[in-house]
């Protein structure tokens, strides 16, 4: 059975670049339809495949994306 994993990006902070969602092998996230504080439309985790390989977070330029591993 593949680890769990749980992904929390900082809404507030995220500038939609999308790299989280291209790069996401299990594609578990998605750019959000809702506005964050800064105007942009934020990241946010989708889906339950997540694995926690943390790719995600190593391809934020803004550095807001933790992940946890079950």
């Amino acid at each position: 059975m593949p680890a769990k994993g749980k992904v929390e990006i900082d809404r507030d902070q995220c500038k939609s670049c999308g790299f989280c969602v291209e790069f996401c092998p299990r594609g578990v996230l998605r750019i959000s339809k809702e506005y964050n504080d800064k105007g942009y439309y934020p990241a946010e985790q989708s889906g339950e495949d997540c694995t926690g390989c943390a790719i995600c977070a190593l391809v934020c330029p803004e550095a807001i994306i933790e992940v946890w591993r079950d």
